[in-house]
């Protein structure tokens, strides 16, 4: 007969999940920056689309340098958008896996469906959030209430991913704008879409910042005593 430690593991569970904390809200600061900077460049677009709406006069080298600007930021944005992505699911996974070494040892869903539920079409714009709301809760409470069911879901979760919907509703919507975009009036609209947009992916960052700090306090705070045997 061994001794496995549930203190060890879950000791190393939530180390592993504030390691993978630390680097994602790095990214997400480095990501709010880059959303700061594109608000910028959008602005200054929207302001020389005015002007020339107001008559002014637009080179070829200044378009050129508003598009050769517009594109960079948007680029590197979406790389870091991407990075900043994976390492929000691979947190969420071992962060949400560190529920069932505590308390209840139960979850609704499983680490694995913490993160599949993302991909999943149309269940993906409320599933992420029940299990965001879930992860928060319970490691809130220390997993030491069943049925999670029946606590309310935390306001700052909700606030986050309804800002999230809107963001990802706006960020459409300004393709749409874009494709049929050929006159000046046209141009500025799109870009008063895209204004929105970055200060929308603004405010979710802020948000998303708020929540791994709160959830990964918690976790933090998870006390290290139990011991199991197993064969």
């Amino acid at each position: 007969m061994a001794t496995v430690s549930v203190t060890e593991t879950l000791e190393a569970g939530t180390r592993l999940a504030h390691s993978r904390f630390t680097v994602l809200r790095y990214l997400l600061v480095a990501f709010l920056l880059l959303k700061l900077l594109a608000l910028g460049s959008a602005w200054a677009q929207h302001e020389m689309l005015v002007d020339v709406q107001r008559g002014g006069e637009l080179t070829t080298e200044q378009a050129s340098a508003n598009d050769s600007r517009e594109r960079l930021v948007s680029r590197v944005a979406l790389l870091f958008f991407v990075g900043t992505a994976v390492c929000w699911l691979m947190w969420q996974h071992r962060a949400y896996a560190n529920l069932r070494l505590i308390g209840l040892r139960d979850t609704e869903y499983t680490p694995g469906w913490s993160v599949g539920y993302w991909f999943i079409p149309l269940i993906n714009l409320y599933r992420p959030y029940q299990i965001t709301a879930e992860l928060y809760r319970r490691s809130e409470i220390q997993n030491g209430r069943d049925p999670i069911g029946g606590l309310s879901g935390p306001p700052l979760v909700g606030v986050w991913w309804f800002v999230y919907i809107a963001w990802g509703a706006t960020s459409r919507f300004i393709g749409t704008l874009a494709k049929d975009a050929n006159t000046v009036p046209t141009l500025i609209s799109a870009t008063n879409a895209e204004l929105a947009a970055h200060l929308l992916g603004g405010v979710v960052t802020v948000l998303a910042l708020f929540v791994i700090v709160a959830i990964d306090r918690f976790q933090q705070g998870f006390p290290i005593t139990d011991q199991v045997s197993v064969p």
